[in-house]
């Protein structure tokens, strides 16, 4: 009996991580757009995942993990807030719920975009894909970028509002294609 016990243990704790993993930048995201610091978000994730963990024998794996997710984030921030005495380092309870009531409005929204952005770098040639991808994955500035490819920043300049200018329009064709627009 207890291999049996052992077996589903180890099934639901990997289904967990999975989950988990798929959703965690997304989840972080959010809970840092709700407090606005890089140490908080941190605490509040650790204990947000210690939540999920506890309560996921509750998850109903027919609805969307992320949004179970979100409401036990949203609980963790503002028991975050609670514990903390300065209120004034912080946004108010109604910012932080008028966020996430946006937040999850938007969600799918920004996700589409998202998705529509990551296939339409897919799009791109080779060059253009690799010269966003120097400028944006590491967040270099538009000058260290030309001084590696050693190109005037100028030019620079020009080839990155082209580049954006044709993903703009890519990830719009996109939208409206899928009727997300």
């Amino acid at each position: 009996m207890s291999e049996q016990h052992s077996a589903a243990d180890r099934n639901q704790h990997e289904q967990f991580m999975q989950l988990y993993a798929q959703h965690d930048v997304e989840l972080r995201r959010y809970v840092l757009t709700l407090v606005a610091d890089r140490t908080a978000t941190d605490d509040i994730m650790q204990e947000t995942v210690i939540a999920l963990w506890r309560k996921f024998d509750t998850y109903q794996p027919d609805r969307p993990f992320l949004n179970w997710a979100y409401r036990f984030a949203y609980y963790e921030v503002l028991k975050h807030r609670k514990r903390q005495k300065l209120h004034r380092r912080f946004f108010s309870a109604a910012t932080v719920d008028a966020v996430a009531d946006t937040w999850a409005a938007e969600h799918d929204a920004l996700h589409a975009r998202r998705e529509a952005l990551r296939a339409c770098l897919e799009k791109l040639p080779p060059g253009d894909r690799d010269l966003i991808g120097l400028r944006y994955a590491s967040d270099a500035t538009v000058a260290s970028t030309a001084a590696a490819i050693q190109e005037p920043a100028k030019k620079l300049y020009r080839a990155l509002e082209r580049i954006r200018r044709v993903l703009m329009q890519c990830v719009n064709r996109q939208l409206r294609a899928e009727g997300s627009l």
